[in-house]
């Protein structure tokens, strides 16, 4: 054969691999049957039912889950509001104390229960546990939480004229799957819904965790871990009855039956025998009675063993990702001090990008709620000839970042770039979820009063930042 003969005649035929193995049967593993819906369609109204009673049960019943729903809603659902306009500081506390009045429950909640901070770890909840939820605007000025199931199509489902319209999800949408209505149902006693009404979109912000660009309603992080999650549930219940039944006193009587008694008077012998077990040791006994040829082997005392330990916190840790939590956070002992540093900076990455859907809704609601206070004369319009839009313009909510603590220990390193001119003092307060505006004007404060009192402020020296 010639040097110069193609490489491909040198290999055998099965050695060369050309195409995408991803596509090719094989028998060790399960193959994905080829589908194009869109997720919409994919889980039916049906199985968004389903995934939503399997995770509310995981909710209630299983402590891992519900304290990894309750650890993403401590980081996510945290947004704090700011108006900067330039050289207008009493304009600005005036909208500040207006957002701060109006979120308090009785001005805020149309139940009155909740106040905006509540309200917003709820609707992270939901969005973790249903996929999505519903925010209604109501006339008053307060807000509605629609729970994801409640919104779902008309029955019968009603039929839109030359197909510009259809209902998927009870969401009204149309060619371009924006949505134009929501179908609102109230949910009975025995958990069956009846139709309550329609509300137009501009009028409901649908907050929701979404996949595809197309996709209409949210899906539940937590559908990808729900199987995990029930798993290493059903482990620890099997682990800790066998952990019971090994650490029960254990007694095994093995006697030949009398021929000359009978079977009545044989089971009332054996009767009081654990009759007799049951007065010295009470009711944590495990007694066998055999006959004389049989035998038995009580559990092994290593229960559970190392290597189901091990391998349920590879299943708890894969079920913890499906929020991005990292499994450090249930266990601390498990990484070092820089370990742990560097598994929080990467979560927080994560939660500043889910943060994002209910930053869009504070923004959505803020807008709706200043445009309807200054129509109303709750709060005087814009200095200076401003606008609605430019006072929304300044307007801002800041959500959770690194937490204070860690600005001791990177103090110095920000000082220094601050100094090159690589990063601003504003930026690093942002990072730390501070306002650096309100953080000067409260320093500011603190020196003007301390001057009232005659109090040396350690704040009215200037800073050194070289040292």
């Amino acid at each position: 054969m010639s040097i110069f003969t193609p490489i491909t005649n040198w290999l055998k035929p099965g050695f060369t691999k050309l195409g995408y193995d991803a596509v090719k049967p094989s028998p060790r593993r399960r193959s994905a049957s080829a589908s194009s819906k869109s997720e919409d369609y994919e889980l039916q109204e049906s199985m968004r039912r389903i995934i939503s009673s399997e995770t509310r049960d995981l909710q209630r019943n299983f402590a891992i889950a519900a304290w990894a729903i309750r650890k993403n809603v401590q980081y996510v659902a945290r947004a704090d509001f700011k108006c900067a306009i330039p050289g207008q500081k009493a304009y600005n506390e005036l909208v500040k104390r207006f957002i701060y009045n109006w979120s308090k429950r009785e001005n805020c909640d149309v139940c009155r229960r909740h106040s905006l901070k509540e309200m917003l770890r709820l609707i992270e909840m939901h969005r973790v546990v249903d996929g999505d939820v519903g925010i209604l605007k109501i006339s008053n000025g307060r807000l509605q939480i629609i729970e994801g199931d409640r919104i779902r199509n008309p029955n019968p489902n009603p039929v839109c004229p030359k197909g510009d319209y259809k209902w998927i999800h009870g969401v009204k949408v149309g060619r371009n799957n924006q949505a134009f209505k929501y179908a609102i149902h109230s949910r009975n006693r025995d958990g069956h819904f009846e139709f309550e009404r329609e509300v137009n979109a501009e009028n409901l912000t649908l907050c929701g965790y979404f996949l595809r660009a197309d996709q209409i309603r949210g899906i539940s992080p937590i559908a990808s871990a729900i199987n995990r999650f029930k798993d290493a549930n059903e482990a620890i219940e099997y682990a800790l009855t066998k952990a019971k039944l090994a650490n029960k006193i254990g007694f095994i009587t093995k006697r030949a039956d009398d021929p000359e008694l009978s079977d009545e008077d044989n089971a009332q012998e054996d009767s009081d025998i654990r009759r007799t077990i049951k007065n010295y040791f009470d009711t944590g006994v495990l007694h066998l009675a055999l006959g004389r040829e049989d035998a038995a082997e009580l559990f092994e005392s290593n229960t559970p063993a190392s290597e189901f330990q091990s391998f349920m916190e590879a299943v708890i840790q894969e079920a913890l990702i499906s929020l991005d939590i990292p499994l450090n956070f249930l266990k601390p002992d498990l990484t070092n001090f820089y370990g742990s540093r560097g598994a929080l900076d990467d979560y927080i990455d994560s939660c500043i990008s889910k943060q994002e859907g209910l930053i869009n809704a504070l923004h959505e609601i803020t807008d709706w709620r200043l445009r309807m206070a200054i129509a109303d004369g709750e709060l005087p319009p814009p200095p200076n000839g401003m606008n609605v839009d430019d006072l929304l313009w300044y307007c801002d909510w800041v959500g959770s970042r690194i937490p204070i603590h860690r600005l001791i220990d990177d103090a110095k390193g920000y000082i220094i770039a601050a100094q090159a001119g690589l990063v601003s003092p504003t930026k690093v307060a942002g990072i730390f979820g501070q306002d650096h505006d309100e953080n000067l004007n409260e320093l500011a404060g603190s020196i003007e009063r301390s001057e009232e009192l005659g109090i040396p402020s350690p704040f009215a020296q200037t800073l050194n930042y070289g040292v």
